[in-house]
């Protein structure tokens, strides 16, 4: 059934009642509320409607109707109507980045703003080194068998990674290491992806002429094990889900924080949104994870330089006011865009 006029705009009422009140919406609160010029008697029908072609459903026979996820689905793509940060909020967000000068501190601010503003969970992946340009990398002791490395991407971006080896390294050789790779970073544009083996091939001639970089090939393989280097994720808001009166039976809230806790299935999971241009909102089942089958996630990729680094995003109920999740996402991806290009 393709729909009217008339379904569209009280499905669009429904669903704006329901996300307000998070009860079942009735035929009279429909008359109600909203200046639709139509019976409850005639808006009733139209529910009827709605509901055989699984837009709406009735979780008791006395209730009134709640969306679907198709519903939802319809409704975020063919009747929300865009939404916009008051200036004082786009203010406030500003003066919180601003105290911000550590790439760290401003991946949690952004986790922090996101769950302030939107009442559920902020998500931020951190860019992914692995596919980025080494510009240089520096190898710092700190200690007899512990050594601070210091990666810097073509982004500017700094990594870091403390490594406790399991042999001594003397700082010499570390400061033959460092130079010999600065060299080869100047020369070509090298991601972390390939330098692993590009040094590998490099050191392996050497290797067999100067026994006293013998264990260089030990600690490079403990360097650039890509394990390290998965996706890190920020989360901060679990408290704002277990106000959600969806999530008021401990078995439901415990399912889900058990899938929110494996941080590398939430991180592959929004890694996969980074492909796409626009922001991306994904329904109920839409979500492929079972824990998450009640929510929705809605993600934004971020830029660095004009380059698509990560991407942030809000996870909460499926009952969301969609119009403001999406306007607070696109703003602060934007945002921090443009702060971490500046870095």
């Amino acid at each position: 059934m393709e729909l009217n006029d008339r379904n569209k705009t009280i499905l669009a009422a429904l669903i704006h009642r329901y996300i307000t009140t998070a009860e079942p919406v009735s035929s009279s609160e429909i008359a109600e509320k909203y200046n639709l010029k139509l019976s409850p008697a005639t808006i009733r029908h139209e529910m009827n409607l709605l509901e055989k072609e699984d837009y709406l459903w009735q979780p008791h026979t006395s209730a009134g109707r709640v969306p679907t996820d198709k519903g939802y689905r319809f409704y975020v793509d063919n009747l929300m109507k865009r939404s916009t940060l008051k200036e004082i909020e786009k203010e406030e967000i500003s003066q919180i980045y601003f105290k911000s000068k550590e790439f760290e501190e401003t991946m949690k601010i952004t986790a922090q703003l996101l769950s302030k503003l939107t009442n559920n969970i902020g998500v931020v992946l951190e860019p992914n080194i692995v596919n980025n340009f080494i510009k240089s990398i520096q190898f710092i002791q700190i200690g007899n068998n512990i050594i601070l490395v210091l990666m810097i991407t073509d982004t500017e971006l700094i990594f870091k990674k403390l490594l406790k080896l399991s042999g001594e390294i003397t700082k010499s050789n570390l400061n033959y290491l460092s130079n010999f790779i600065n060299r080869k970073l100047q020369e070509h544009k090298i991601s972390l992806n390939n330098l692993y083996e590009i040094l590998k091939e490099e050191l392996q001639r050497i290797l067999l002429f100067q026994e006293r970089f013998n264990y260089i090939h030990k600690f490079i393989e403990e360097c650039f094990d890509l394990k390290y280097f998965n996706d890190k994720i920020y989360l901060n808001g679990r408290v704002n889900l277990m106000r959600q009166p969806e999530f008021k039976e401990a078995d439901k809230l415990n399912y889900l924080f058990s899938f929110i806790e494996k941080e590398n299935v939430l991180a592959n999971t929004i890694r996969e949104h980074i492909t796409f241009e626009n922001t991306r909102i994904v329904i109920g089942r839409e979500n492929k994870q079972k824990e998450i089958q009640n929510c929705s996630l809605i993600t934004r990729k971020y830029k660095i330089k004009g380059k698509a680094a990560g991407a942030i995003g809000v996870l909460g109920p499926t009952r969301m006011n969609y119009p403001r999740m999406v306007s607070i996402v696109e703003y602060i991806s934007e945002k921090l865009s443009e702060i971490l290009s500046e870095f």
